[in-house]
């Protein structure tokens, strides 16, 4: 058995230091630098190369190296070498899972970067310990940490330590279970480092998306991601994020029932962690091997192994895993019909669950990315205001300077002839109108976003209205269909600019009440009244509803499904009344609109965009939608 791990391990490792021969062939040459006899701040530095290199390579040679640095760098007193050393001994300790002295040893590597003013330094070092943080549930911390040390990158422009501290706060936003938003995050991560072919980075931020995407459910997706991480792992031999992703593919096997690809998995995963050496790898290793029983239906075996590692969980404060433990503990008891262990450790294990997500915890972080985010936008806001003040600074001067000039030339030529008393004229109505230009162009800079999306699209539309009509009436069109074409492209160029003005008028509101909301649909109903005149529409919002207040995305989403709603009875229910109430009901709003249309039988009816995309917007703002049809009408409630 020990020759076949062994046989095992060096196919393992074979593969592994042909993807990192890079770093192998840097170790070899600074293995002959030390035997050149260099001075003490050569050796020092040697080491501490040799620390980081060997990091991916063999934890227990790394922090042999790591203490080797630590030792000279102290003998010469290099400030600056102790805490680059501090650092990586810090980085070992936390792939040895043991982040309490990882954290020891960043906080004394921070002490000295402050003490030496060496800013750069101190925002690393709290990336990293955002790291620590967030691998023990601190994550307000972790999040305060990343922000501060994104602050500093920003300023500097360094793109690639922004991508590493967006991937961290996705990953944060992944753990509070914010799915949506941690994709959003990892996305734009690994846009920027696939064009950029930053591989190391690449490596763990797949890891981070399969893991986003497994807990969506999406497993194809998340294998495909994980699948990811393992090709540029390989390349750069970062043996620690291959066990993670090849552990993850693991357990979706043995979820497929694949059973034996699934041990195969966890053997490779056992021996990969093996290799680094460190109590937090063996204890996880066991608790694959626990899930593994469990699968198998070894219930006595498993149940054995999960009690003796959970104490190690517990004192390393490895949540993560001793939730997971807690979780396979149920089961396991349950099928032993033991009902008061099944009670315990569900108990604990929701529990687990609990601490990882709490609202307040969720609210902070998310307070936090919103406080850095109005800060930053209040920074751009005083940066634009100070280029205005100095561009109206140079703008009077300039003013100054043509007035100047305006008068030497009437001095000069006051006695000339007419046309050259003309001539100054003109040249002080230029510069009046150069002046008024240039006005205009800063006060169009001031502009919002919605003046400029309105200006630039809406006349676009116009156009294509004005042309359409152009055509129809310049030119005498026989042909019925080309006349009824042009009509729908002009008709829906005008419904078009009405959608604009909705989403601009969204864009332009923090909030908006119900009665804007009712004039806005008021005026939806006028003109759904001049298409269809047969119908009769009445509306009515509960007068304890006039104030009450919706952000704009709420608002929206409700406004876009009532037209939704009230289009479909237009065009499919071939009713004679259509009834629009909004009332409130307990803490809730109510909406509903009926018609008493033919209806439609919703087992036979296919969903098509229209409903779908009502039902999402609704769910989008913590709503819930539920269509009512029989031959007599149809009627749909909203819930928010």
């Amino acid at each position: 058995m020990r020759i076949k791990q062994l046989s095992f391990l060096l196919l393992f490792l074979f593969t592994a230091f042909a993807n990192a021969q890079n770093a192998q062939d840097i170790i070899d040459d600074l293995k002959k630098d030390l035997k050149s006899n260099p001075d003490d701040k050569k050796r020092a530095t040697i080491y501490s190369d040799l620390t980081w290199y060997y990091s991916n390579i063999s934890l227990d040679s790394s922090m042999v190296y790591g203490e080797k640095a630590l030792f000279e760098s102290k003998k010469i007193n290099d400030s600056t070498i102790i805490a680059q050393v501090y650092s990586d001994i810090a980085m070992i300790y936390f792939k040895k899972s043991d982040y309490q002295k990882s954290n020891k040893n960043y906080l004394k590597a921070y002490s000295i970067r402050k003490a030496r003013n060496d800013v750069k330094g101190m925002a690393k070092i709290n990336a990293n310990l955002g790291n620590i943080y967030q691998v023990q549930g601190k994550l307000k911390l972790a999040m305060r940490t990343y922000l501060s040390a994104y602050e500093y990158f920003s300023k500097i422009n360094d793109l690639k330590q922004l991508s590493i501290i967006k991937g961290n706060i996705g990953s944060i936003y992944y753990e509070l279970k914010d799915y949506p938003k941690a994709l959003k995050y990892i996305n734009e991560v690994i846009k920027y480092l696939e064009e950029n072919k930053l591989k190391e980075s690449l490596c763990r931020n797949y890891l981070t998306k399969g893991n986003i995407l497994l807990s969506m459910n999406d497993t194809i997706a998340s294998m495909k991601a994980y699948n990811k991480s393992l090709f540029f792992c390989n390349e750069i031999g970062d043996l620690f994020t291959i066990s993670k992703s090849n552990n993850n593919l693991a357990i979706i096997k043995q979820a497929q029932n694949r059973t034996e690809e699934s041990k195969k998995l966890f053997a490779k995963v056992a021996e990969q962690r093996n290799f680094f050496n460190s109590d937090g790898a063996f204890n996880k290793n066991r608790l694959n091997e626990a899930y593994t029983l469990l699968k198998e239906n070894k219930f006595e075996e498993a149940k054995k192994i999960l009690l003796e590692i959970n104490t190690f969980f517990i004192e390393k404060k490895l949540d993560f895993e001793l939730s997971n433990s807690y979780k396979y503990l149920v089961p396991i008891y349950a099928r032993l019909n033991k009902p008061d262990s099944v009670i315990h450790y569900q108990s604990l294990y929701e529990k687990s669950i609990e601490k990882a997500t709490k609202l307040a915890t969720v609210k902070e972080t998310a307070e936090l990315e919103t406080k850095y985010e109005t800060e930053k936008k209040e920074k751009q806001i005083i940066q634009q205001q100070a280029d205005a003040k100095q561009k109206n600074t140079y703008l009077i001067g300039l003013s100054i300077l043509v007035i100047f000039l305006g008068l030497i030339g009437y001095l000069v030529y006051r006695q000339q002839k007419l046309k050259n008393t003309q001539q100054e004229q003109e040249f002080k109505l230029k510069s009046a109108i150069s002046k008024i230009e240039t006005q205009n162009k800063l006060q169009e800079q001031r502009l919002s976003i919605s003046r400029d999306l309105h200006d630039n699209i809406g006349s676009q539309l116009t156009f294509i209205i004005s042309s359409v009509d152009s055509v129809k009436y310049g030119f005498d069109i026989t042909n019925e269909k080309l006349d009824n074409k042009l009509t729908n492209i002009s008709s829906f160029a005008k419904e078009t600019i009405v959608e604009l003005r909705d989403t601009i008028w969204a864009m332009n509101s923090d909030e908006i009440s119900f009665e804007d909301l009712e004039g806005r649909i008021h005026n939806f109903i006028e003109k759904a009244k001049e298409a269809k005149q047969e119908i009769t529409f009445s509306f009515a919002i509960d007068k304890d509803l006039a104030a009450k207040k919706l952000s704009s995305v709420e608002g929206m989403n409700v406004y876009r499904t009532i037209q939704e709603a009230i289009n479909n009875s237009l065009k499919y229910a071939n009713a004679s009344n259509i009834k629009i109430k909004a009332i409130k009901e307990a803490n809730q709003t109510k909406i509903t609109i009926s018609d008493d249309g033919v209806g439609f039988n919703e087992d036979e009816i296919n969903y098509g965009n229209g409903l779908n995309n009502m039902k999402k917007r609704i769910e989008e703002i913590g709503g819930k939608l539920t269509i009512f049809s029989s031959r007599k009408g149809t009627t749909i409630e909203v819930l928010i």
